[in-house]
C-alpha cells in the first residue's frame, strides 16, 4: 500500500500530500482582435481633421472630431482591458478627433473675428459716407439756396463765384463798329481745372436786345484775348475781358448765368450807363 502512494504520478508531476495531482493553470484569454471603433475612430477623427481647416465646411469637421471621440474612447477601454487589440491606433483616434474639434473651433472664432472686424469697418465706412452725404446735402442746400434769384454786381453761381467789375467804351471791332468792353472777376469753386467760358453764360444787353460779341484786328487797351478760355485750379480767382458791338449810346445790362441753366435761377447782373 505504501508502494502504490509513493508511486511516480504520470507526467512528472510532483505527488500531493494526499496523493492527488494539483488542478492546472488556466492562461488568461488572447485579444480577440483589432478593434474597430478604433479603426472607425481614425478614419471620422482623419477627416475631421482634414476638413476642420475649410471655413463654413468646418461645421461638418466638429461632428465628424466629436464622433470620432467616443469611438476612440470605447476603443480605447476595450484595449485597456485586454479584450480587443489596437491600443496605439485607439490614442491615434482619440488624438486627431481632439484636433479636428479644437481647430474648428478656432478657425470659426478667427472667421467670426474677421467678420466682425469687416462690418464695424463697413458700418464706419457707411457712417462716414453718410455723414459726408449729409455734408454735401447741406452745401448743396446752402450754395441752391445762394444762387437763385438776381444778384446785383456780385454773387454766387452753382460752380462759381461772378463779380461785373466795369463796363467802358473801347475800340471799333473789324468792322469799324462801336464796341464796350466789360470786365468780369471770377472764382473757380469746382474741384477741378475749369475755364470762364466752360462754366459761365455772359451776356450783354441794350434796349432789351442782346449784343454780338466784338471781334478786334488790334486788341484795345484793357481787352485780353482768349482770358475766357484761360483754366484756373480750383478756389483759384482770375478776370476775364470781353467786348461786345453797341448798337447806340443807350445803357447796357451785363447778366451771367450758369452755361447750363437755361431757366435763369441764379443770375448776377448790372445796369452801366455808356
Amino acid at each position: 500500500m505504501s508502494e502504490f502512494n509513493n508511486a511516480p504520478i504520470p507526467n512528472g508531476g510532483p505527488a500531493a500530500p494526499n496523493g492527488m495531482r494539483p488542478a492546472p493553470i488556466m492562461p488568461s484569454p488572447a485579444p480577440q482582435g483589432t478593434t474597430v471603433c478604433g479603426i472607425v475612430g481614425v478614419v471620422f477623427g482623419a477627416l475631421g481633421l482634414v476638413l476642420s481647416f475649410i471655413p463654413i465646411i468646418n461645421n461638418i469637421a466638429a461632428i465628424f472630431g466629436l464622433v470620432g471621440a467616443v469611438l476612440a474612447i470605447v476603443a480605447i477601454v476595450g484595449t485597456f482591458r485586454g479584450k480587443k487589440r489596437g491600443k496605439a491606433l485607439s490614442i491615434v483616434a482619440a488624438v486627431l478627433s481632439v484636433l479636428a474639434i479644437v481647430i474648428t473651433l478656432a478657425m470659426q472664432s478667427a472667421a467670426s473675428k474677421a467678420l466682425d472686424d469687416i462690418t464695424g469697418t463697413s458700418t464706419s465706412q457707411s457712417s462716414s459716407a453718410d455723414a459726408d452725404k449729409d455734408a454735401k446735402t447741406d452745401d448743396s442746400t446752402k450754395t441752391d439756396t445762394k444762387a437763385k434769384g438776381e444778384q446785383d454786381m456780385e454773387g454766387d453761381l452753382t460752380d462759381m463765384h461772378v463779380k461785373i467789375v466795369s463796363a467802358v467804351r473801347s475800340g471799333n471791332d473789324y468792322n469799324n463798329q462801336p464796341t464796350v468792353l466789360v470786365t468780369y472777376e471770377w472764382t473757380n469753386n469746382t474741384d477741378k481745372n475749369n475755364s470762364f467760358a466752360v462754366l459761365a453764360n455772359p451776356k450783354v444787353f441794350q434796349n432789351g436786345r442782346e449784343l454780338d460779341t466784338a471781334m478786334y484786328l488790334d486788341n484795345p487797351e484793357g481787352y485780353d484775348s482768349g482770358s475766357d478760355l484761360s483754366e484756373l485750379q480750383p478756389g483759384a480767382t482770375g478776370t476775364v475781358t470781353l467786348g461786345y458791338v453797341l448798337k447806340d449810346d443807350s445803357e447796357i445790362t451785363v447778366d451771367v448765368t450758369n452755361l447750363l441753366d437755361f431757366s435763369d435761377t441764379a443770375k448776377v447782373t448790372y445796369k452801366f450807363a455808356i
